[in-house]
């Protein structure tokens, strides 16, 4: 299995192996002009299902696994490195998909991705309440996913940015320009999806 500090540390667009205490001073300087109630970032994730892992892992190694320690080492760090350029891709379609003048792809956005290759079993789960697996035992499967921190102000600090206000093809005015804005979800879900099947090819049965 690839090292602790390998998952430990965060990613963006430009940058790896970012420390979390990097990732908590730049947040932390960015969020000018947002009020004391206003949130200063969101949190977002990218989980693909074990078939769609299974597709890209074959993809990247040309190895058909259930488990991801089935693969090597150097074999982990490809499929992971692969999983960061496709977390790029959903990011660029993050920051354009908001239509603002401002805003002209993802280096104009403040992110930081960390990749998680285990998924554990929580309280809540059905398995657990009936008895079949213990809380914090850990899930079988490929389980591969992305938590990402996005901050809520662009990188200039004078544009802000709500994934949560999904107003879909809102006309709004600004700076006396009528124009389209607001961050549509499913239309980032849904390009999103189709690049990851077009990329590994996935497909639906």
């Amino acid at each position: 299995m690839a090292s602790e500090e390998y998952y430990d540390n965060f990613f963006s667009h430009d940058m790896c192996h970012i420390t979390p205490a990097e990732v908590i001073q730049r947040l932390d300087n960015n969020h000018r002009r947002l009020k004391r109630k206003d949130d200063k970032f969101y949190r977002i994730s990218i989980c693909p299902s074990q078939e769609e892992l299974a597709d890209l892992i074959r993809q990247i190694t040309g190895q058909q696994v259930t488990e991801f320690e089935q693969l090597t080492m150097e074999e982990q760090i490809e499929v992971t490195d692969e999983l960061k350029k496709f977390t790029i891709l959903c990011m660029r379609c993050y920051s354009i998909n908001f239509r603002r003048e401002k805003i002209k792809g993802v280096e104009d956005i403040l992110w930081f991705g960390r990749i998680g290759n285990a998924r554990y079993y929580k309280g809540t789960d059905r398995d657990v309440k009936e008895g079949r697996v213990k809380s914090g035992d850990r899930k079988p499967g490929l389980q591969l996913h992305v938590h990402i921190i996005v901050s809520r102000n662009d990188v200039t600090q004078t544009v802000t940015l709500c994934p949560l206000a999904n107003s879909r093809g809102s006309v709004n005015i600004l700076n006396g320009k009528k124009g389209m804005i607001g961050f549509d979800r499913w239309l980032w879900y849904t390009v999103c999806s189709q690049a990851f099947d077009i990329s590994y090819n996935h497909y639906y049965s």
